[in-house]
Formats: C-alpha cells, structure tokens, sequence
C-alpha cells in the first residue's frame, strides 16, 4: 500500500482501477516538402478537426461545450494560421509549422504566471493543435476503449481527452502535472468526476492497472489499497453521497435569511465554463463577468466573435441575468494587455478611461453586447467610473452603437441595463449623480474599492493590515451608495473576495444589502452564512 500526494482539482472520492494514458510522442521529418501540397493538407486537417471539435461540442453540456467551440475558433485565428503558412512557405511540413507555432502560442500564455486564466488556454491551444497533427499524420483521436469503469491517468489532460473515452467510463482522474484550474480539471468538476493533479512522474511508471483509492478532496490516492482501506473508503463513499445530497438541497433553497428577510446570490465568473459550475450552485446569475478574459493571444476579439462569446454566457446561464463588466485591462492581466502599455497599470487609463481612449474598440464591444442582450437578460456595467463626465461620455458611445444597430438592420435589445461598478471612492461619494443621469444600476466592487479607500495594494503583502474591506471608511462609502440607489429605486449588488468572507457578508447583509456576488466555489458557503443570519438583529433583540 503506497500513498500519492497530489493537489485537488475536483473533489470526491472513489475506487477504481487504473488505466494509464499513452501519447504519441511527435517526431517531424525534414523534407523536402512540396509548400503547395502542404498548405493543401494543413486546410484540409483544420476542417476535419474543426468538424470533430464541432460534433462534440453538440452533445456537450454548456460548460464543455465553450471550451471546445474556443479551441474550433482558435484554429481559426488569422494571425497563428497565418504564422503557419509562414513556416511551411519556410520549407517545413504542415505537421512540424503547427507544432512550431503552437508551442510558442502555447508557451506564451503558460508563462502569464499572475493569470491563471490564460494560462489554461494554453492547454486548450496545445489540444486543438495536436488534434490537427494528428490528423495530419492518420492518428486517432479516440485514445481508450473500455468494456468497465477506470481512474484514468496521465502525465497531463487534454479537455478533448475527457470526450475521447465512452461517457461514464471515467471513475476520476490522477496527472502527474497540470493545475486545478485547467480546463480539464473544470470539465471534470462539472462531470462530477473526481480528479487529482501534480502527483509526481513516479505515479505513472508502474500504475497501469492497478487498485487504487482516489480521495481527490484531501488530494491524495493509495495505490494496492489493503483490506481495511478499501471497507473505510467503501463506507466514506456512501456518507459522501448522503452529504452531496444534502448540498444539493442546500442550493435549492430560497434565498431567506432567519428573521425572513430575501436575498439575492449571484457569481463571479470568467465564462461559460465557470457560469455553468455556479449554475449548479444555486447561483441566481452572474453579478459580474470578466470580459477581458476572452481575449485570444495579442488581438481584441471582432464583434462576431465577442457576440458569440456573450451568446455563449447567457446560454449556461439558463436564462439567468448575466452583467457583464466592459474590458478592464490591467485588473484582468491578459495578452491584450501587452498592447495597451502604461494606460494599464493600476492608476493609470485602467477600465472606461481606456475604453474611451480607444473609441472603436469600445464600440466594437458595445455592438456585441447589444446584440447578445437581445438573446438574453444581459445587464452591461463600466468599470473605474470616476465621476459623472465618465458615465455620460459611455452613454453617447452605447447611443451611437445602437442607431449603428438599427442602420445595419441588426437585431439588438434597444432596452439593455446599464450600470456603473463602484471601485473609486469618488464615484461612491457622487452615487446619486449616476442615478440622476440615467444609470439602471449600481455595484460595489470591494477588491478595488478597498484598496483606493486605504491607499493599499492588494497584492502587496506588506499592506495587507490596511486593506480591510468592511473598515469604518469602508462602511461610510457603501451607505451613501445604498442611500443614493433607494433615492433613486435602482438596485445594488457588492462583489469582490471580501464578500465570501462569512463575517464580512453579515455585516454587508444588516446595512441593508440584499444581492451578493461571489466567486463559484464560495457560493454554498455564502448561502448557509446568509440563511443563518438576521437581517435585522436589534429587531431580534427587542422582541
């Protein structure tokens, strides 16, 4: 019996037999090639993998589906395809220029070590990639038949891996690499299939078909598990599912506090992948999307592209509100961010400054989110707002956006929210100006806020004793938010980590906020706090 450290990355717990997962290793020769004959084949390979991706992507749930409809569009992108062109124009085979190419997109984003967003996509365009030289070298993409149920294992997963074996063959999954954040670790989550990740390359020498426990919630598995580990895990299994059960319950549950006042539970999220995930949670909607995170590497999406994306939110969305926040570039480190300069850094031209610095790209977004709001309740909200000048200069730009709209005979929802995200003290110092000239809606975005109330960088940890989220200033500037809303009967959401805090929520909660924004996986935990909580505790205390 040998125990395997690893770290989470879908909790639960099962028993299984391994099954180990072998990859072709690429070897490319060195010609001569026919450029002419190779450029042929590689269009070719790109339909045929773009086909497959899109015939999974139809019987894939929402969160699946996002991940390989991205890796079809990727291999779409002018300019990595254009850079393959390049290299076999260059004498190299159409193999050898997509593995090239691909790696170094791949490495780029791998190496953004701040964002682990992108760095997931770099696995997404190594997938997308490999499936092309594979079909161009007459490889199948169906890696395992199984006649039972396995714990598959690798050195890494790929998000088509997880379809490239029979539905419900995969009891969990054990990597010797890879993050708890990867796309395939998502997919996993969202299939309910535990998994592990980062056990070490000594798991995969001798695993093939061998017992073993996999507790992926401690992180861990026990290879050649004896007698008595087998009976606990048995006897933990069927407890674990009594306790998912009552979780699931638990996410169905109106949103009422103890003393019945209602309340609201939205989610942070990224994109369709994580949306779905909150969705499963109990999530009410998305309080807050990150929209720089769609970008691929080094370009700003086209409309049509963004309007898909969008399309794509409000899709796992189940017909749920999703708020989109417009591009922040420099909160949101991405690949684009390399193009934006000094305007993103944390004082600088960050959120809607930089967004009316550059007009068309703005309104590129704008058109975008128009049009998808017409498929769905879509809500649009600008960030690092600072007084009301901001406010009115977006406007004149949705307004130009819309009668761009009706020229072009494109349907859009003409009656889109609007909204401003509070993360500058001096918008919340002027909340009821905002209302005045015509804002739908207010949310208060504590990460930011807190750190432009206290003159303390978040992620600076010699700070950290001044960044306090619900301080006294903190408190001052929140209320005269929730007075100006009520003035004007517009609603407030407060977001930010701060907000899974369970002391922090409560005290949110007995201001008088009613609708919270969390991150997915602090969804279940906020909700119980909240349920546990009164609204209004000195009404408790005369009683």
């Amino acid at each position: 019996m040998k125990i395997c450290k690893g770290v989470s990355a879908s909790p639960g717990l099962v028993l299984g037999q391994v099954s180990r997962l072998e990859r072709h290793v690429e070897t490319f020769s060195t010609g001569p090639f026919d450029p002419e004959r190779e450029l042929r084949q590689l269009e070719d390979a790109v339909r045929t993998a773009q086909s497959e991706l899109d015939s999974m992507a139809e019987r894939a749930a929402s969160t699946e589906q996002a991940i390989l409809q991205f890796q079809s569009m990727m291999l779409d992108d002018e300019g990595m395809m254009n850079e393959v062109r390049f290299c076999i124009k260059a004498g190299i085979s159409a193999a050898a220029a997509m593995d090239k190419v691909g790696q170094r997109y791949a490495d780029q984003l791998a190496n953004m070590k701040d964002n682990p967003y992108m760095q997931l996509r770099s696995v997404d365009i190594l997938d997308a990639t490999s499936r092309v030289i594979n079909i161009l070298g007459n490889r199948p993409r169906m890696w395992l038949a199984l006649d039972h149920p396995v714990i598959l294992a690798a050195d890494r997963l790929m998000p088509t891996d997880l379809f490239s074996v029979p539905s419900g063959m995969i009891l969990g999954v054990v990597t010797t690499e890879g993050s708890g954040q990867s796309h395939a670790a998502i997919i996993a989550r969202a299939m309910n299939i535990p998994g592990i990740v980062q056990v070490g390359p000594e798991f995969l020498e001798d695993c093939d078909g061998r017992t073993v426990i996999l507790d992926a919630t401690k992180g861990e598995c026990i290879l050649d598990p004896d007698a008595v580990a087998r009976q606990q895990a048995e006897a933990r299994i069927c407890e674990l599912q009594r306790e998912n059960e009552e979780m699931r319950v638990l996410g169905r549950q109106p949103g009422y506090t103890r003393d019945g006042a209602a309340f609201e539970l939205l989610a942070n999220c990224f994109g369709p992948e994580d949306i779905d995930t909150a969705m499963q949670s109990g999530a009410r909607g998305v309080g807050l999307l990150r929209s720089s995170y769609m970008m691929l590497p080094g370009r700003i999406l086209d409309e049509q592209e963004q309007f898909y994306f969008y399309s794509s939110c409000l899709a796992a969305a189940q017909g749920c509100p999703v708020t989109v926040r417009t591009f922040d570039f420099g909160a949101d480190r991405t690949m684009a961010d390399a193009y934006q300069g000094v305007q993103s850094s944390k004082l600088g031209l960050r959120g809607i400054r930089n967004s009316l610095r550059q007009p068309r790209q703005f309104e590129t977004q704008i058109c975008a989110l128009l049009r998808a709001a017409h498929r769905g309740p879509l809500r649009v909200m600008f960030p690092m707002v600072t007084d009301v000048e901001d406010w009115d200069a977006a406007m004149r730009i949705v307004e130009h956006c819309r009668q761009s709209l009706r020229e072009r005979g494109v349907p859009f929802n003409e009656k889109t929210p609007f909204g401003v995200m509070l993360s500058v003290p001096s918008a919340c110092l002027t909340a009821e100006e905002f209302v005045a000239h015509g804002c739908d809606f207010l949310v208060i975005g504590t990460n930011d806020l807190t750190q432009y109330t206290h003159a303390a960088d978040r992620e600076l940890a010699s700070a950290e004793r001044y960044y306090r989220p619900a301080s006294p200033a903190m408190k001052k500037l929140i209320a005269m938010v929730m007075e100006a809303a009520k003035a004007g009967n517009v609603p407030v959401t407060i977001c930010g980590l701060a907000v899974g805090n369970p002391v922090n929520t409560v005290q949110y909660l007995q201001m008088g906020l009613r609708s919270f924004s969390v991150s997915p996986q602090n969804l279940l935990s906020t909700k119980k706090t909240l349920l546990e909580a009164d609204a209004h505790p000195d009404d408790a205390e005369l009683e």
